[in-house]
């Protein structure tokens, strides 16, 4: 995480911020990965999610809510179950967002991932496909 001022979270204009990460795992055929975020006051579990497969890179992406401002944020990965994997982590990136952006990307993921059409695809062969 980088910050151009004293604290990373203080200097924010809004308590709002995404995160994106790419995530890769090993060890398991999948696992359901989630990032929290811990500052010095509280700990904001999911803020983002995704479904890795094994060996494949899986794009994590996500938002949070502060209740307050922090001097320190620390950024977690782990999987959502007791499955012993091995959790790569590549490019992730914390930035903060204003509160149009954020309304502007709930209403957006309101309108198309939420009310699109679902098409369902069955096989019967088991290959891994990133």
């Amino acid at each position: 995480m980088t910050s151009s001022g004293s604290s990373f979270i203080q200097d924010w204009l809004t308590l709002f911020g995404a995160i994106t990460a790419w995530i890769k795992i090993q060890g398991a055929n999948s696992a359901l990965i989630r990032a929290s975020l811990k500052t010095e006051n509280r700990t904001y579990n999911r803020i983002g999610t995704v479904l890795a497969k094994n060996g494949c890179w899986s794009f994590l992406k996500g938002g949070f809510v502060l209740d307050s401002p922090s001097n320190l944020a620390l950024l977690l990965f782990q999987n959502s179950d007791d499955k012993d994997i091995d959790i790569t982590i590549d490019s992730s990136s914390l930035q903060p967002i204003t509160d149009q952006e954020w309304r502007f990307n709930q209403q957006f993921m309101i309108n198309t991932q939420r009310k699109r059409a679902v098409t369902i695809h069955v096989s019967d062969q088991q290959e891994l496909v990133c």
